[in-house]
């Protein structure tokens, strides 16, 4: 951080730091974040009165004499670095691998974690959807795939106090846009694909890629640890030139379609479970793992690939496969003694849709049905391809309402089936629209036969429904669940 002028209580002891005023306790730094909708500088007084000892902002403020007032150039980039540092920089006491990407992190994430403790390495890892600390799991209190940097570095500080070796941070756009992995010495950055996502925050698609590289450009930042850096790509996948371009070490690449440093043939996918043939320069070897899907062998390949380049044994990727269970919400089952399929995902982008109905087509022996919505607030151009995609792959599909947010749910779902209408569908013989989401899992459910799929699309982990200012409780899971046993199945 550096401080353009320090002015009040300059000897304030500081005890912790955060951006947000309603967060304040005793002893804070509050960091007056200048956003696009607001100025933190707003809230100093908030602060103040909820014990901020210290304010840092990008003007100076009128404070109260015994408050500590500090101007600075950057504000998101001191809120970095003030966090590693009350923290002890957490990140150069461990391994730590990034990974970004559309979709897959999670998974790449969890499977790489797998991996590492398979090789006898003490492991932590922070997702969207859990945190694992050594031998502790918990589900992301933090509401977002990579939260602001106070959070970050607390936890990995507590990944360090609880003697981990080894860390695997789910790292997304946002997040690299906006320094909240500042100060974080990774060791490698993986990169899973690239594909029209938040636009609306990130401009273009070229802008969104240059801010997945970023992950790829901190390679260089100076560090004392001694362990090999390396940047993994999918090699299948067009943007994985920028990030290699944007490397200062070594890549390693893998793919399914591309010649790569890491590959797989012989590939057997199931309902229950996949199989392939894992190839590498080093050695080959057998992998059976749970996890169901073609993309899922990608997400294994990029764990590989970790595998490879810091000199793991194959073995350890093949034990890893044997046990590793999906992250809840990426394809998990629900099953309880009906006969037909009931399948909770979080494909809420075009692409990972598209993954997943292909995916369960070849399973489904009967008819494909899925409901899904579009959240408020993110890319309207992704609404009529979720529509267009489902009226391709889908015998049968409910638009519901997913997390509108203060959008209309009912507009959010005309703009799905504009892209639905263009593709051919028509309402009543191939889809519907039912806002209730209980409501329309309870019409598919009644709808299914023995041999049919039922995809709960977009929702996957998620705990809450968000409309308007309100976060009202949720869950696909649990809602499926409870509807298959009114139905008399347990």
């Amino acid at each position: 951080m550096q401080g353009l002028a320090v002015t009040g209580n300059a000897d304030a002891e500081i005890r912790r730091v955060t951006s947000d005023s309603r967060r304040v306790e005793p002893g804070d730094l509050f960091v007056a974040i200048r956003g696009a909708s607001y100025d933190g500088a707003e809230y100093a007084g908030e602060a103040i009165g909820r014990g901020a000892v210290a304010v840092l902002a990008e003007r100076d403020l009128d404070l109260p004499p015994e408050v500590g007032m500090v101007v600075t150039s950057h504000t998101r980039q001191a809120l970095g670095d003030v966090a590693s540092a009350l923290h002890g920089r957490p990140s150069e006491h461990l391994r730590l691998v990034g990974v970004t990407g559309t979709d897959g992190k999670t998974t790449t994430c969890q499977l790489i974690g797998h991996v590492l403790a398979a090789a006898g390495r003490r492991v932590g890892w922070m997702t969207t959807v859990d945190l694992r600390v050594g031998d502790e799991i918990a589900r992301n209190p933090f509401g977002y795939t990579t939260p602001e940097a106070p959070e970050i570095q607390a936890t990995l500080a507590r990944m360090v106090e609880a003697g981990v070796e080894d860390a695997v941070l789910e790292v997304s756009s946002h997040a690299l846009a906006l320094e909240r992995v500042r100060d974080c010495t990774f060791d490698a950055a993986v990169f899973t694909n690239l594909a029209p996502e938040h636009l609306n925050f990130h401009g273009t698609v070229e802008e969104y890629a240059a801010a997945k590289a970023r992950l790829f450009e901190m390679l260089d930042s100076p560090t004392e640890k001694r362990w090999s850096r390396m940047g993994v790509v999918n090699a299948d996948d067009p943007a994985s030139m920028i990030m290699a371009a944007s490397s200062p070490v070594g890549i390693v690449s893998y793919a399914l379609n591309t010649p790569a440093d890491v590959t797989a043939d012989r590939i057997e996918l199931g309902i229950g479970g996949s199989r392939f043939h894992l190839v590498t320069p080093i050695d080959e070897i057998q992998i059976s793992t749970r996890l169901v899907g073609r993309h899922n062998v990608y997400n294994w390949l990029a764990a590989a690939a970790v595998a490879l380049g810091w000199g793991i044994d194959l073995q350890a990727v093949a034990a890893a496969a044997a046990t590793a269970e999906p992250p809840p919400g990426r394809l998990e089952r629900v099953r309880r003694g009906q006969p037909f399929e009931v399948i909770v995902d979080f494909a809420h982008t075009p692409q990972a849709l598209e993954a997943t109905l292909s995916t369960l087509r070849a399973f489904c022996d009967g008819r494909l049905y899925v409901v899904f919505g579009m959240p408020g607030g993110r890319d309207a151009a992704n609404r009529p391809r979720m529509g267009e995609l489902a009226a391709r792959h889908a015998d049968y599909f409910v638009v519901t309402t997913d997390d509108p947010l203060h959008e209309k749910a009912a507009d959010i779902a005309e703009q799905i089936l504009a892209g639905a209408r263009k593709a051919g569908a028509v309402e009543g013989v191939q889809f519907e629209v039912e806002l209730d989401r209980r409501s329309a899992i309870a019409g598919l459910l009644a709808r299914a036969e023995p041999g049919d799929v039922v995809l709960l699309a977009a929702k996957g982990h998620e705990q809450r429904q968000l409309i308007g200012d309100r976060a009202e409780p949720w869950s696909d899971v649990g809602t499926a669940t409870e509807l298959l046993a009114r139905m008399g199945f347990s």
